[in-house]
């Protein structure tokens, strides 16, 4: 075994076992049983590594994504609270760390072979994540109802972003090291550094209006949200993709991506307070909540329309359709195979209906991927571990797909509308679903601190 394998062994067991060190020296809130779950998913990848393709590999892809779900679970409930520098810090360890799980994941090219590193892992960091969070908003006071954060009554607004340094550090950060960009990078790739940083801005931006949105139940805030997020994420994905993940575009992407996730949570808090979106608003009796189905029919229907017509809408429009690779081959492989027998049982040629079948799968690995993100987010911001977990190991497998799918189509532009149209009916389909389940389980985002215990009076 190397030297560098025993380090990350090491880093793992120190950053799994974190929990111990929250509950029993800094006196955090979080269960015993809580802080067992990531060590005990570190111990049993260790294990099973030793019996895949490269010990090596799958030890680095689980620190990758160990790593970026503590990171990502922990801007996820700082996004949702009103501090603008939590949410900075957390941004930048997330967004970090999921470039570097999206270059190996790119590189790795046999996606399937790290799918048990990828599942341990979410498990682990996701946990992980929500336990220093939480010890987090307990020591800052840090609550998602905007509604009721003075810093956003009328003309206080502007002095809210205006007085946030990180605001500034990040945009100072950004702008020198552009300039070091076209002082030093060759125009092709300066060029591709400003639509780095631009479409990182854009994403997150939106992306942060939809993961906010997605927490509070307004059906048309998240379907136009929603539809605005996964169109500039899938932009930025492939293009990142297509260009194999450059390590050394990491700092303008992470920053954009921060700038972006932070002034868009800041936008997101001032729609909630004009509009008084609650996170919570569903679990109160006395709150009657407006709900409508329009959005649902009008994204189904534009998503049919592009399965049953895409090559014909494309041709319009001067372009050709792309082969579509799924992330598991040998499925594509069954699926054009029993097409073929069929067709020559039935003498009617069904391998016509090849690639709208493609695009149909490909539809619900994104419809079924946001419906889980939307059900992780919700429950990684809420106070029940149960349910919690029970929503990672689908979420996991699903979002390995979907990354998956991306990598292998990159320069197929024509899947971005399907995923688009199916990530947002699945926000919807996961908002409803997840509401369900708070309701049953009483599971709240704001919980209010428990009370001091007063020592008992002593009878004379």
């Amino acid at each position: 075994m190397s030297t560098l394998s025993l380090a990350i062994i090491f880093g793992l067991l120190i950053l799994s076992s974190s929990g111990f060190f929250l509950r029993y020296v800094l006196k955090s809130r979080n269960s015993t049983n809580n802080s067992w779950i990531p060590l005990a998913c570190t111990l049993s990848i260790i294990v099973i590594s030793t019996q895949l393709r490269d010990f090596s590999e799958a030890l680095t892809f689980f620190a990758a994504a160990l790593a970026q779900f503590t990171a990502y679970v922990f801007v996820s409930r700082l996004r949702q609270r009103g501090s603008f520098f939590w949410h900075v810090i957390a941004a930048l360890a997330s967004n970090s760390a999921w470039y570097a799980t999206m270059h190996f994941l790119k590189a790795g090219e046999a996606y399937w072979l790290l799918l048990l590193p990828y599942i341990f892992g979410l498990v682990a960091g996701r946990i992980s994540g929500v336990m220093w969070s939480q010890y987090v908003e307990e020591k800052f006071n840090l609550k998602g109802d905007a509604t009721r954060d003075d810093r956003l009554v009328p003309g206080k607004r502007l002095g809210f972003m205006a007085k946030e340094w990180t605001f500034w550090v990040l945009v100072i950060v950004l702008a020198f090291y552009t300039l070091y960009g076209y002082a030093n990078f060759e125009s092709k790739t300066f060029n591709f550094l400003l639509l780095v940083i631009g479409l990182g801005i854009v994403q997150n931006f939106f992306y942060a209006l939809g993961t906010r949105a997605a927490a509070r139940g307004n059906s048309w805030f998240i379907a136009t949200t929603g539809i605005l997020q996964g169109i500039f994420f899938y932009i930025s994905a492939a293009v990142l993709f297509s260009q194999n993940m450059p390590a050394e575009l990491i700092i303008p992407y992470v920053l954009s991506t921060t700038l972006g996730s932070a002034t868009g949570a800041v936008c997101s808090m001032i729609l909630e307070y004009i509009y008084k979106l609650k996170p919570d608003a569903h679990l109160s009796a006395t709150i009657k909540q407006k709900n409508t189905k329009i959005p649902y029919v009008f994204i189904t229907v534009l998503a049919v329309i592009w399965v049953l017509f895409q090559e014909s809408i494309l041709n319009f429009f001067g372009y050709s359709v792309s082969v579509l690779i799924l992330p598991l081959p040998f499925v594509s492989n069954i699926l054009h195979n029993v097409l073929s027998t069929l067709s020559e049982l039935i003498s009617i040629d069904l391998v016509y209906f090849y690639r709208p079948l493609i695009v149909l799968i490909i539809a619900f690995i994104s419809l079924f991927d946001s419906a889980f993100h939307t059900l992780t987010s919700r429950a990684g911001n809420r106070n029940h571990t149960g349910y919690h977990i029970t929503t990672l190991i689908p979420k996991g497998l699903v979002d390995f797909f979907r990354m998956g799918s991306i990598a292998l189509n990159s320069k197929a532009p024509d899947l971005i509308p399907i995923a688009v149209l199916g990530g947002a009916l699945g926000s919807l389909f996961g908002k409803d679903l997840s509401e369900k389940v708070e309701r049953w389980l009483q599971a709240r985002m704001d919980v209010e601190p428990e009370p001091v215990k007063k020592p008992a009076a002593v009878s004379s």
